[in-house]
């Protein structure tokens, strides 16, 4: 949990709380150590990716790092010549190349980036995304992304449509006559790939029992911030039924060995992943995590490697998935793979999954079909919200109402007993007996709805659904909705200021002063009433529009109901178990009211 989040659970926690407590909220900060471990050295001997491949064309084929000899048998290999095959599906537009014999670019046919360009996760890398390491029998680390394959075919181009398959397939031939066979099953109907592994005699030059398979490069910025893609970016490990991960909040290096069966490994963006499922029986994962940078200068570079043992007939099996954290085609590929979506914090995790999975996901899903606008979904399920915690709102703004009507006979007890706290608590608490008043009336209820707001903050965060949904000015409603460009940075706040945080920060003046807090009475909360809002407003602007626009409608909604809760209670009935003589005067001045509006209105009839 970073720095951010803390602060975020708190400040939600106060805007709901702070109603009841009249008191300036507490910002508790967290400082988070940067965990900085040197452990390239150790990384080397698995590391290979090339730095500079950015700068080179898909085409181009990088220079090894060691001559073709240090690697034994299988430096013996006759090929020189790289060759690419595209295949193109409704979901995929994947760039194959012998030179590693797998995908070199993976681009994303249903999901563009902020600039309108495609999505792709995987590019400007002249080997293969998956390597294959091990140890030879001749002691040399072998990786295949460094070897050149044998294509099968040589077609340039390949449309496959829905219903429709195919297999790309490579082979390493070394002198012998020994081959290892790359098979990729690539169908039209989804996100998955299915990858055979054949050892044809290569079996025998491996040395031990396992060996290393991965995807190495890291999976490409596809959001406008860095630091918030970087704050969700994280390598997985599923095994026993739990899933494990690496996430660095800061610049530094990590690794983690997990030895047993795994079940899958993966590493994620914000939206987008990337999952390897073994068919068969496996040894351990290793995670690895490298940040660089800081803000939006931050690098993230995450790995999951799975050993997988040496398979007795000759074969491996491996599912691979390549695509948006998506609910329904991640629950098709694995039932535990929606998990590495943060939908709330470890502690509430027991609600939010749930939640999450039973209610908001199937909200979303219909009311986005039906209605085909993101927008008018996050505004209608604010309304169902509304009113399925109305009962607890309800009461909750009852009890804050009495307890405003008892503030003059508190400020009373206070100044009688000024000099004696005990006193004055003693005479407090038989004022809230007499007036059948519950201090903890307004809190409590409130506490029982904390679990639903603040994972709905968190769901709003990382939902794949309102990425790219537009709604009013907004254009992507899992990003902030710029109306206008600073030309300076401001801390915390950037150098934008968005729309929708600007109105829920209104409506959070507006909704204080109907309840009450403004009140001259009570100077602290007068203050309280601004400072609030101005700090939600400075933490809330870099984050998804659609959460602001969430809170936005809340507000309104609350707002509405606190006027009418307030137009319900009967002020005189309340006042005459404190105070008869009070309570009289009060029906009195409501009578002389109720005459001079009507008087009023006969006036205006004549």
């Amino acid at each position: 949990m970073d720095r951010n989040q803390i602060i975020g659970i708190i400040l939600i926690t106060v805007v709901m709380l702070a109603w009841m407590f009249y008191m300036a909220p507490t910002e508790e900060q967290l400082e988070r150590q940067q965990r900085e471990r040197e452990m390239r050295d150790s990384l080397n001997a698995i590391e290979r990716i090339d730095r500079d491949a950015a700068e080179q064309s898909i085409g181009e084929l990088r220079e090894l790092d060691e001559p073709l000899t240090a690697r034994g048998v299988f430096g013996n290999i006759a090929v020189t010549d790289t060759v690419l095959t595209t295949v193109e599906t409704p979901f995929h537009r994947i760039t194959f190349s012998n030179a590693g014999g797998g995908p070199v670019q993976f681009e994303l046919m249903n999901h563009i980036k902020y600039d309108g360009s495609q999505v792709t996760l995987l590019a400007d890398t002249t080997r293969s995304a998956y390597n294959l390491g091990f140890l030879s029998t001749e002691n040399y680390n072998i990786d295949t992304q460094d070897l050149l394959f044998v294509p099968r075919t040589t077609a340039s181009e390949i449309s496959v449509g829905a219903g429709e398959s195919v297999t790309i397939a490579y082979d390493l031939v070394l002198d012998d006559g020994r081959t290892l066979t790359f098979e990729y099953l690539i169908t039209g109907d989804g996100y998955e790939l299915g990858l055979s592994i054949l050892f044809d005699g290569v079996r025998e030059l491996i040395s031990g029992s396992y060996f290393e398979f991965g995807w190495q490069p890291r999976l490409r910025t596809t959001e406008r911030s860095r630091s918030q893609e970087a704050t969700y970016s994280a390598a997985f490990v599923y095994a026993g039924g739990a899933l494990d991960d690496i996430n660095l909040t800061s610049a530094g290096t990590e690794r983690r060995s997990i030895t047993g069966n795994i079940g899958w490994v993966a590493t994620k963006s914000k939206f987008f992943t990337q999952i390897i499922q073994p068919v068969g029986e496996t040894d351990g994962a290793i995670l690895m995590a490298d940040v660089t940078g800081r803000d939006d200068d931050i690098r993230t570079h995450y790995r999951s490697i799975m050993r997988s043992m040496v398979p007795a007939d000759g074969e491996s099996q491996f599912r691979l998935f390549v695509g948006p954290l998506d609910h329904r085609h991640l629950n098709e590929f694995h039932p535990a793979a929606y998990d590495m979506v943060d939908t709330g914090f470890r502690f509430l995790r027991w609600f939010s999954d749930p939640f999450v999975n039973w209610i908001v996901l199937p909200f979303f899903g219909f009311f986005g079909n039906l209605l085909g606008n993101y927008g008018l979904v996050i505004i209608l399920f604010a309304f169902v919200v509304k009113i399925v915690l109305y009962p607890l709102t309800k009461k909750s703004f009852e009890s804050m109402a009495a307890m405003r009507e008892l503030q003059p006979e508190m400020k009373a007890i206070q100044e009688k007993y000024k000099e004696d706290p005990q006193a004055q608590q003693q005479a407090t608490m038989k004022l809230f007996k007499k007036a059948k008043v519950n201090p903890l009336g307004g809190c409590l209820p409130n506490l029982l709805q904390a679990p639903v707001l603040i994972t709905l903050w968190r769901y709003f965060q990382n939902s794949i659904e309102i990425r790219q949904e537009s709604f009013l000015w907004a254009s992507d409603l899992s990003a902030p909705d710029v109306i206008i460009q600073l030309p300076f940075s401001i801390p915390l706040l950037g150098d934008f200021i968005a729309g929708f945080v600007l109105l829920m920060s209104a409506t959070m003046v507006l909704q204080m002063k109907i309840s009450g807090q403004g009140a001259a009475a009570n100077p602290q909360m007068k203050i309280f009433t601004y400072i609030l809002p101005v700090v939600l407003f400075f933490f809330f602007n870099q984050f998804a529009s659609g959460l602001s626009l969430y809170y936005l409608v809340y507000n309104l909604l609350s707002i509405g109901q606190q006027m009418m809760i307030n137009k319900q209670i009967d002020h005189v009935k309340m006042m005459e178990t404190v105070d008869k003589k009070k309570a009289r005067q009060m029906a009195k001045e409501q009578k002389m009211e109720e005459r001079k509006k009507i008087k009023e209105s006969r006036n205006k009839g004549e």
